[in-house]
């Protein structure tokens, strides 16, 4: 089964998700939070913005790499979905891990006052392989996304192999008649947050070092089927439409609430031991999270679902961007933040160079080229003469 429908709602989704990411990673250099690399002065009003976007930004961008699996998904397979994830997200994490990463930790290293006779004499140690921060130079820093997806991919294969077959069309269809009965069944997805939040976040704290990130790993599993199933089961999305009014209403008291006493400066109360207020912090967060994520689909598919150049551009280069923005941003932050400005100013400068370098990398470097492509996770350039012949394979494969 192939969906050839072109969500542009999803396309908009994913682009806006990822250029909220960098706004993110620009502003941890200058709150009091620990980063690579840190602003002499720091200001505690960024965290309030800035811890909101962090409790769903991440949720969202999981939830949307499970509907774009699903989209993308078509007949491929076996050793095709297999070899397209490796294309698209292996290759990528290993060429990242040994070139696009180490400047991070080359200026990292600077920041902390270590001394390198020029970077070619630090970029040697990546090759001895030992991990970052251990004393090593090989990390995949903000690259742990690529591969929490690779792996995820894999782990949930049989189930998405099994969703996108029409052998399980009636299930789908009754779990869809069912979601259309009962709107408000899409809201129990509530109930394994919380108990992922209640059981495991104060024993395995955010890590993105795989072998021991289970809180982060259970709420982006679940996040990552979910998303695959509101795309696979039919009615799904129609429900999010119309409880999108009641999704946002629902999203926004415990915004406004957690803003007002949580999220506010120091930002400290979430990270004690606090006993009666870890439940409570815990139930206003997780009724939020998903309550967020299903207003943002549902509106994002009435207001967004629409094609546009600017789209077409934005949506095949924000992975590239994804994977450089960190790597440029930290470059440029070791010198802005020498600058005799104040906060503001620098973060500014400092979102504008992020993207505008990025940008100028992807047109003039890795656009071009399909080697470039391929290492940044792009599909290949088909020139017109190719594309005529696979068009006359499918056709005479279609006629037999």
């Amino acid at each position: 089964m192939e969906t050839k429908e072109r969500r542009h709602d999803i396309d908009w989704l994913r682009v806006i998700a990822f250029y909220i990411l960098i706004f993110f990673h620009v502003g941890m250099v200058f709150v009091p939070w620990e980063f690579h690399l840190k602003n002499s002065q720091t200001v505690e009003w960024f965290e309030t913005w800035m811890g909101f976007l962090h409790q769903w930004r991440l949720p969202l961008l999981f939830m949307i790499s499970g509907i774009v699996l699903y989209h993308s998904m078509g007949t491929r397979i076996g050793k095709s979905f297999f070899a397209e994830r490796s294309r698209r997200l292996l290759i990528p994490l290993i060429f990242g891990m040994l070139i696009i990463v180490p400047p991070q930790i080359y200026y990292d290293r600077l920041f902390h006052g270590f001394h390198f006779a020029n970077y070619w004499e630090f970029w040697k140690t990546v090759f001895n392989f030992v991990p970052y921060p251990m004393g090593g130079s090989l990390s995949w820093h903000h690259l742990w996304y690529v591969l929490y997806i690779f792996i995820y991919s894999l782990v949930a294969y049989p189930l998405f192999k099994y969703l996108h077959n029409e052998k399980s069309l009636n299930f789908r269809n009754k779990i869809g008649s069912f979601l259309k009965k009962h709107p408000n069944s899409i809201y129990s997805l509530i109930v394994p947050l919380l108990i992922y939040y209640y059981t495991l976040s104060q024993k395995f704290p955010e890590t993105h070092g795989l072998i021991d990130d289970w809180y982060l790993h259970s709420v982006s599993f679940t996040l990552f089927i979910v998303g695959f199933g509101i795309s696979s089961i039919n009615g799904f999305w129609d429900v999010l439409v119309a409880k999108r009014k009641q999704s946002l209403l629902q999203a926004l008291i415990p915004t406004f609430i957690l803003a007002a006493f949580v999220w506010g400066p120091t930002f400290e109360v979430v990270n004690e031991d606090a006993g009666w207020f870890i439940y409570v912090y815990g139930i206003f967060k997780m009724l939020m999270i998903p309550s967020l994520l299903f207003a943002i689909l549902g509106y994002g598919r009435i207001l967004l679902n629409k094609p546009s150049k600017v789209l077409s551009y934005a949506n095949e280069s924000v992975y590239p961007l994804y994977i450089l923005h960190q790597s440029v941003e930290l470059i440029f932050a070791y010198y802005i933040i020498q600058l005799d400005w104040g906060v503001l100013p620098k973060f500014v400068l400092l979102v504008f160079v992020t993207f505008g370098i990025s940008l100028f990398i992807y047109e003039f470097l890795i656009k071009r080229l399909n080697v470039t492509r391929l290492l940044f996770g792009m599909k290949p350039i088909i020139k017109l003469a190719d594309s005529k012949t696979i068009k006359n394979k499918l056709l005479q494969t279609e006629n037999s």
